[in-house]
């Protein structure tokens, strides 16, 4: 009964692992975006405080 158990949990978990590893993969180019925006924002910032005197 056991093996029977874990023959279903692993049948279906092990499927999602692909989907999973995949989400997490996006969210890592995300989080590479935003801290890319991060860095323009503050240099335009910067900029905007240098040339405006703001």
């Amino acid at each position: 009964m056991d093996n029977e158990l874990l023959g279903i949990v692993a049948g279906t978990v092990l499927p999602l692992y692909p989907l999973l590893f995949a989400i997490y993969q996006k969210i890592g180019r995300y989080d590479e975006i935003v801290e890319e925006f991060k860095k323009l924002r503050d240099e335009h910032q910067h900029y905007k405080e240098t040339y405006h005197g703001t």
